[in-house]
């Protein structure tokens, strides 16, 4: 823990609690610590995990984002396995960016010899098959981010097409 940082924590089933109190109440105990990312709205985006095993909840959230439905490319088997895009002993992080969700058979299939897989940064896992063909899995639409709000200048705009459309 830093010792400069002196924001109050969060005491599940107790609420917020002063930062020097909560360093000397674990200053040494086991715990286990882990961080939990979210977007502006204050939705869980993501949580980082060390271990090579997703932990429960962000397999559930991995599940849950993807669908139910193997990240595979024309496979719509549902997930039976949360796995690494980019492979943990490559230094793949269990992370949800990097994790995906996939069937027994596509599972198994990309551990194979020549496989490579890797997440991109639109949240897509980019596939290379041993004869180096290149497939893209775009992320699902449930993990999109809904578009911006239009600009006073788009909504002037969508008004006139409409218009004119209505008139013609």
């Amino acid at each position: 823990m830093n010792e400069t940082v002196d924001q109050p924590t969060m005491v599940e089933g107790y609420g917020p609690a002063p930062a020097a109190w909560a360093r000397e109440a674990l200053s040494d105990a086991e715990v286990f610590i882990r961080r939990l990312f979210t977007d502006p709205a204050g939705q869980l985006v993501a949580m980082e995990s060390r271990s090579r095993k997703a932990p429960d909840g962000l397999a559930e959230f991995i599940v849950t984002r993807d669908g139910g439905i193997c990240r595979t490319n024309g496979c719509d088997a549902p997930i039976r396995n949360v796995d690494h895009a980019e492979r943990h002993a490559d230094g793949g992080k269990t992370s949800a960016a990097n994790l995906q969700g996939l069937c027994e058979r596509c599972n198994q299939a990309k551990e194979a010899l020549g496989w490579q897989a890797r997440p991109g940064p639109d949240g897509s896992i980019i596939t290379i098959t041993p004869t180096g063909h290149v497939y893209t899995s775009p992320p699902p639409d449930t993990w999109r981010p809904d578009p911006p709000p239009l600009s006073r200048a788009e909504l002037v705009l969508r008004d006139m097409v409409v218009d004119h459309a209505l008139a013609a």
